[in-house]
């Protein structure tokens, strides 16, 4: 009797662990990656909250012709503590080469090892980082001036263009974002291959 009773309380504890909200928070946001108005892919965004830590996640996948077809799959996972940036991966498998971007605290200092197509990028950051482009897909970055592109391992200035229009600046390349109630709508990327756009699916008629 004792040890069954133990098994049901260690059931028990595990299920409401996973079911209490205040514990584990999450936000999965679907969007339409597109390319002179034709859909060439889809882009999963998940925010996952456990107590004060939180992980941003987002994978893509996209096929697309250019001279040949290009196949793009690209995975982000960022990880937050209290608020502060921890670590991040970037990783890409593609027709041109397979990268890989790692951003990391250890010890009062950050590490950066990015590697993209065609670029590549290494050193330490000393000051704290609180912002990061991830985040941008989730929420609306109201008084946030400055963020860091995880791929590329380098500050961005954020700039406002009016009510819910935001552009970032890095590395020659302009981003603009779209937000409709703190939401992000669309944003218009540049990127080294070719650029394109990515839609929140469930606001494009709005």
């Amino acid at each position: 009797m004792p040890i069954k009773g133990t098994y049901i309380t260690f059931c028990l504890s595990i299920l409401i662990f996973f079911s209490t909200p205040s514990l584990k928070a999450q936000d999965k946001i679907d969007f339409d990656i597109t390319l002179a108005g034709f859909t060439i892919g889809e882009m999963k965004a998940n925010k996952v909250v456990k107590g004060d830590t939180t992980i941003y996640l987002l994978k893509s996948n996209v096929s697309f012709w250019l001279f040949g077809t290009i196949n793009v799959d690209y995975h982000t996972e960022v990880k937050y503590h209290n608020g502060v940036f921890i670590n991040s991966i970037v990783s890409s498998k593609t027709n041109r080469g397979d990268f890989i971007s790692k951003i990391w605290l250890e010890g009062d200092q950050y590490k950066i090892d990015a590697n993209g197509y065609k670029y590549e990028n290494s050193g330490t950051i000393a000051e704290p980082i609180y912002h990061s482009a991830v985040r941008l897909f989730f929420e609306e970055p109201q008084g946030v001036s400055v963020m860091i592109a995880e791929n590329l391992g380098k500050f961005s200035e954020i700039r406002v263009h009016g009510e819910g229009v935001y552009t970032t600046h890095i590395e020659g390349d302009q981003n603009k974002y779209y937000y409709q109630d703190g939401k992000m709508l669309k944003v218009s990327m540049h990127n080294p291959i070719k650029n394109y756009e990515v839609r929140r699916r469930d606001l494009q008629s709005k």
